[in-house]
């Protein structure tokens, strides 16, 4: 999945709240740079330069990478648009990576003959999630589904972005992001969170992701084969026995609307011929 987007939509809205609260800054204002010029072909989507002001009008370049899974070039790769954007900016820098997944091989220094580099590593899925939903910090909800206790917690970190005063522009965002997400630890969690809030995610632009990743194929597969089911339950509840060849032309269904108005239909016919003779009609 497309986590790097995900991650860039997530940044735009909480540019302020995350360096606040992974590394601690007292964030008075904070703005994602633009890209330097073609040169520095390394950089990634992933990637995420800040300048970020504190309340005593201190500016530091806060270097944020978010990475699903951890990769050995990503302390060099750090260290690359480190160097690039210092001679740009000429202020004190903090480099950071966010990693998302565990790993035994992320380490928080890289060493060769000539460099030693040090940058802070936060281990996202070493967190508890039950802080970020006590503090109700809207921002990191997001990452609650990657968290320790995070499975547990993600209907209520659904509720309180759903329920919450932001716009409902960023409700959309943070919601979207917190489903792909949740991608990473479960195969179920995106098409649950799919079914209960579709109807503000599709209003953000990171809900193309979720297409592409089939999380709303899954969905309309689910209600696919609950209509189906529907069908044979209403039937069977009344003439006791469905025959072979109806249960397999109902399997057969793939539209939607059909299997709807089929199951609208299993309760009023009076006999399993009346229904056949409905099936074909319906079908043709």
């Amino acid at each position: 999945m497309h986590y790097d987007i995900a991650a860039k939509v997530l940044m735009e809205k909480c540019r302020g709240e995350i360096p606040r609260r992974f590394l601690g800054l007292s964030v008075a204002e904070s703005s994602l740079l633009q890209e330097l010029p073609q040169e520095t072909v390394s950089l990634k989507r992933s990637d995420f330069p800040m300048l970020v002001t504190d309340e005593s009008g201190e500016q530091r370049l806060v270097l944020l990478e978010i990475q699903s899974q951890w990769d050995r070039d990503i302390p060099l790769r750090l260290l690359d648009y480190r160097s690039r954007y210092l001679l740009k900016h000429q202020v004190e820098a903090i480099s950071c990576i966010l990693l998302l997944r565990p790993s035994g091989a992320a380490v928080t220094c890289y060493k060769d003959t000539e460099v030693t580099y040090s940058y802070r590593l936060i281990r996202v899925y070493e967190l508890d999630a039950r802080e970020i939903i006590q503090e109700k910090v809207l921002c990191l909800m997001p990452f609650v589904p990657l968290m320790q206790h995070g499975k547990e917690l993600v209907d209520r970190a659904d509720s309180a972005l759903y329920e919450s005063s932001l716009p409902r522009e960023d409700k959309a965002d943070m919601l979207t992001v917190m489903t792909i997400f949740s991608g990473l630890i479960s195969s179920e969690l995106p098409h649950l969170l799919v079914s209960r809030r579709r109807d503000i995610m599709i209003e953000s632009a990171a809900y193309d992701i979720i297409k592409q990743e089939g999380h709303e194929q899954g969905l309309r597969q689910g209600k696919i084969q609950e209509a189906r089911e529907g069908i044979l339950d209403n039937l069977e509840a009344r003439f006791d026995v469905v025959p072979a060849s109806i249960v397999r032309e109902i399997e057969g269904i793939e539209d939607l609307p059909i299997l709807k108005a089929l199951r609208r239909n299993s309760v009023k016919v009076s006999t399993l011929d009346e229904f056949k003779d409905l099936m074909k009609n319906i079908t043709r």
